[in-house]
């Protein structure tokens, strides 16, 4: 049996920051992101680990929208997600929230997860779920991998906190997400690795499942601290923009956001000029 390193000691908000960000911003200029290898880390709630080439992408909504369409969800449809009830449990206070447009890109990210999960129940998909997680952690810094954690970074440095707040309350806050963000990508890693590496391979079902139980859950308590009418609009925001992708790619351009009503064709523009289409 293969334990992953735990090195969760030595990871932390500080220490990431810069790496995630770079891909993030990276990402935004057009280079591939089919790359990057996570330290071998195990979540320290998760069952043992006992298991043991695909053309890269500029698309920065490759992972969510080859996943919501089906590779490994097998057509079954869009899924879509219900903002469960916040009160927004953030151990600093806040002054003021991030814009939609940076947490609609992470609320995409979550509806991957979900689709993940759900076809973590039927081994027949196993095969795709292996090979869509290796592309997402292939290579080195510049990966899907690293982009979705960049983008929930950004959203955790714009959050503007009450100036009266004790910095080392922030400092808890801001930890307490990435924390939760890095167990997402953590499960999701052992997810990948639990799977079998061929038809034939031994693997235990309970970690298969337990892993893609641990990743969606992480992430619901990384929405769990968002006002859920912010994770509402967000929402609504991927929603109608679906609606306006014309040439279904999996992209709304600047021509393709003008079929928006005018509050969402505002949003969706800050979104490009964040992101990208």
């Amino acid at each position: 049996n293969t334990q992953p390193t735990n090195t969760t000691a030595t990871m932390n908000y500080s220490s990431w920051r810069i790496l995630c960000l770079f891909a993030l911003v990276f990402g935004s200029l057009e280079v591939p992101l089919e790359a990057f290898s996570t330290p071998s880390q195990k979540s320290q709630t998760s069952p043992a680990v006992r298991g043991g080439g695909a053309n890269q992408s500029s698309d920065r909504r490759t992972f969510v929208s080859q996943t919501l369409a089906g590779i490994v969800t097998g057509g079954a449809g869009i899924l879509t997600l219900n903002p469960s009830p916040s009160l927004a449990a953030s151990t600093a206070r806040v002054q003021k929230w991030p814009g939609v447009e940076y947490l609609e890109p992470v609320y995409e990210f979550q509806l991957s997860i979900e689709a993940l999960a759900s076809a973590a129940e039927d081994e027949s998909k196993y095969p795709g779920v292996k090979k869509r997680l290796e592309r997402f952690f292939k290579g080195a810094i510049l990966s899907e991998r690293n982009l979705y954690a960049g983008m929930a970074l950004t959203y955790t440095n714009q959050i503007k906190y009450d100036p009266q707040e004790l910095p080392n309350y922030v400092k808890l806050d801001q930890q307490e997400r990435f924390n939760l963000m890095e167990d997402t990508m953590i499960n999701l890693k052992n997810l990948m690795v639990s799977l079998p590496a061929t038809p034939t391979s031994a693997y235990n079902k309970q970690d298969v499942l337990d892993f893609a139980n641990g990743a969606t859950v992480s992430l619901k308590r990384w929405f769990a601290l968002i006002p859920s009418e912010d994770v509402a609009k967000a929402k609504d925001l991927f929603e109608v923009s679906r609606s306006a992708d014309a040439n279904k790619d999996g992209k709304v351009d600047l021509v393709e956001s003008e079929a928006l009503s005018e509050e969402y064709r505002d949003l969706w523009k800050k979104r490009i000029e964040f992101i990208g289409a």
